[in-house]
């Protein structure tokens, strides 16, 4: 039975912070209000750019629509994933709290042990689904674009998940930044330092570009690598990225001769610079944390 309110289905809204889900909630409100009672929710984890923070806040304002900012509660000592609590703009954590306590108990997360994404983002959300009565695995909107298909897991269906910029309205990368253009508004912020700022899940030289500039947003890094890299590892010390490279490593390689990376860069998709293997790979989210199940 598909649960209503005030005869709408409703529809779990995943806001990650960044343009494509700022567009897509955008379009469900212009586009499916009249068939849906939305919910956004947005899952900080501590270490967004502060310009994040902004965005989704200014997007609530000026489209008029609530977002309830989640944040993990770690459960020491027990055999039980992260619930949530509700905070807000002014009282969301800035300096990684809710992300510490997750490594506290689960240790430096990494391509090994990517349990950030499911302590930080997911459970929150489902605990939130279930604080409301809904299952889990109730339906579920996320900023997925056509362009980027590939990312949609094969389990989609059985999770709740749902891709408006596929099944609905299918987008493009570029025209999500057409769109943009257009408005009173944007994300101000260069791709590299979206989310998470320093993410291992982004490419070596998009962290790279971002320790020779901004060289203080690897100091949570720094400090987690020397105070908790045993922490749930047992014997074997972790470190946070790609490669088994450690915070030190990726300003060793910064401090060599690199193409920087900038929001457009044509010579790569050209294959016209010789690193773009070992620099470029990411992740099968391209450095961003929505539910792609």
């Amino acid at each position: 039975m598909v649960k209503k309110i005030n005869g709408k289905e409703v529809l779990f809204v995943s806001f990650s912070g960044g343009r494509t889900s700022a567009y897509m909630c955008w379009w469900l409100i212009n586009n499916k209000s009249d068939q849906y009672h939305f919910i956004f929710v947005f899952a900080n984890t501590g270490l967004e750019h502060e310009k994040t923070l902004d965005f989704v806040h200014r997007c609530a304002q000026e489209w008029g629509f609530n977002v309830v900012w989640l944040e993990a509660v770690v459960h020491h000592g027990e055999k039980k994933g992260c619930s949530h609590k509700v905070v807000s703009y002014d009282t969301a954590a800035r300096s990684g709290e809710p992300f510490i306590e997750v490594i506290k108990k689960y240790g430096i997360p990494n391509k090994s042990y990517p349990h950030c994404n499911r302590e930080l983002k997911l459970n929150p959300m489902f605990s939130y689904k279930r604080s409301l009565g809904f299952a889990s695995n109730h339906s579920m909107a996320v900023g997925i674009r056509i362009d980027e298909i590939d990312r949609v897991g094969v389990k989609a269906k059985e999770h709740g998940v749902i891709h408006p910029l596929i099944s609905m309205q299918p987008t493009t990368k570029a025209e999500v930044r057409h769109w943009w253009s257009d408005q009173p508004f944007d994300l101000d912020l260069p791709e590299h330092l979206g989310n998470c700022v320093t993410c291992w899940k982004k490419s070596t030289r998009k962290l790279m570009t971002i320790a020779k500039h901004a060289p203080h947003y690897f100091t949570f890094n720094r400090d987690m690598e020397r105070e908790h890299s045993t922490a749930g590892a047992g014997e074997d010390a972790r470190v946070f990225f790609r490669e088994n490279r450690s915070t030190q490593d990726i300003f060793d390689l910064a401090g060599q001769p690199f193409n920087e990376f900038v929001d457009y860069m044509p010579e790569l998709q050209m294959g016209l610079v010789f690193d773009i293997d070992a620099l470029d790979r990411e992740e099968d989210c391209g450095g961003s944390c929505d539910i792609a199940a």
